[in-house]
């Protein structure tokens, strides 16, 4: 019998990050926020991953659908290296 558990360690999936960060400005219920970091889209979600400095890298931050009523994606700028 298999875990639930088990199940999305078999189906996940690395992620390979490009170099150029950006600068990423989403809201949540109408609060924006923005972070530095990387956007990605698959199918009808947007996952957000953020910068959090040399040593630490880029860590998954938050996922949502592009139909979330909740959260809203407002920019995403390349940012200069």
């Amino acid at each position: 019998m298999r875990n639930k558990n088990s199940s999305y360690y078999s189906d996940y999936e690395p992620r390979i990050f490009p170099d150029q960060k950006q600068l990423i400005t989403y809201s949540y219920n109408e609060t924006e926020s923005t972070i530095t970091g990387i956007m990605l889209e698959k199918k009808d979600l947007i996952f957000l991953y953020e910068y959090r400095g040399e040593y630490v890298g880029i860590e998954f931050f938050i996922s949502f659908s592009k139909e979330s009523i909740s959260y809203k994606l407002i920019k995403v700028e390349e940012m200069s290296q």
